[in-house]
């Protein structure tokens, strides 16, 4: 597969992620990781499996919604997230899923 391929197929995903944040469907997210993924927010417990991603993404809304937007390799002076965020991602029968997801604020 051409690294563009992979890339586009990544940006869909991202795209059907922020579509669902943007729409708090913490369950719709759940479904973007794979069966044995692991989610490890900031100030949490790691959370293993969808269910876990789920009560993650609840957790947030619950606390007071917010909407987000990703954009990858365009360069902004503007910091809007001061942290680190990793995702692994996994290819599932022919899908790609979130298998890992770590999110960590600086302050």
């Amino acid at each position: 597969m051409a690294d563009a391929t992979l890339r586009e197929e990544i940006e869909k995903i991202d795209a059907k992620f922020v579509s669902l944040f943007n729409k708090q469907d913490a369950v719709g997210i759940a479904e973007l990781y794979s069966v044995d993924s692991k989610i490890m927010p900031n100030g949490m417990d790691v959370q293993k499996g969808r269910n876990g991603v789920a009560k993650v993404y609840q957790n947030m809304f619950d606390a007071g919604g917010a909407t987000i937007k990703v954009t990858i390799d365009e360069s902004d002076d503007s910091v809007l997230f001061d942290g680190k965020y990793v995702v692994l991602w996994k290819k599932v029968e022919g899908q790609w899923y979130i298998y890992n997801d770590i999110i960590n604020f600086n302050k």
